[in-house]
């Protein structure tokens, strides 16, 4: 079972110096804000506090190539959960903090086996959206509604060095390009959807679960 462990208090609180605000709305605008169903509002509202979502993934698939880029990870702290699978157990765990708010992903295989993928969206004081994972690799997000559904697409990758200096990482050797559904099903749950596709290599990882938010907090 993979041994899963806070981050240090210190790196996650560096990790989000450089944003001040949680919440989509300056993002979008507020017209695309206001095209969401209240449900998907309410959840990336600044105003959110601690939530846990949890249900299952359908699919959990990686290529060949995405299985050793994830296990190559697991070095660095987890950015993307190493194994594949079928309706696969998964809770969902928003914390804000000062700066950000964590999503992090708890994946339980067959026989306990557990996984944490953990990320913390950060909208700096430039309006630009980050997403923060592990060994301090960035991913800024565009992020856009269409037909009442959330998407994010990542622009690039770069690790963040400190003091504002970043290290692009080349797109050759990056997993690919990132794209995340946030789709309302009604009546509390809703589908999280993740792609990823290397512009080369093609598709390196799938996920699609449906989630609902419990009382645990």
């Amino acid at each position: 079972m993979t041994d899963i462990q806070a981050l240090p208090r210190e790196l996650i609180d560096a990790r989000t110096s450089a944003g001040t605000r949680h919440g989509l709305r300056d993002v979008l605008g507020n017209e695309a804000w206001n095209r969401l169903p209240e449900a998907v509002r309410e959840r990336f509202a600044a105003t959110a506090g601690n939530a846990t979502y949890a249900g299952a993934f359908e699919i959990v698939r990686a290529s060949l190539l995405g299985r050793v880029f994830a296990w190559l990870g697991t070095m660095f702290g987890t950015p993307v959960v190493p194994r594949c699978g079928e309706n696969v157990a998964a809770r969902v765990l928003v914390r804000p903090h000062a700066g950000g708010v964590d999503w992090n992903r708890e994946y339980t295989f067959a026989a306990g086996d557990m996984h944490l993928v953990r990320s913390t969206k950060v909208v700096t004081d430039e309006g630009e959206l980050i997403e923060r994972l592990s060994a301090r690799l960035c991913m800024p997000l565009a992020v856009h509604e269409a037909g009442g559904v959330l998407h994010f697409v990542s622009r690039d990758y770069y690790f963040d060095l400190g003091s504002g200096l970043r290290l692009p990482l080349p797109r050759f050797f990056s997993p690919g390009v990132t794209r995340v559904e946030h789709v309302d099903l009604g009546h509390g749950w809703f589908r999280f959807t993740l792609a990823v596709t290397h512009p080369v290599f093609g598709e390196m990882f799938f996920q699609t679960g449906r989630f609902c938010a419990t009382e645990e907090t």
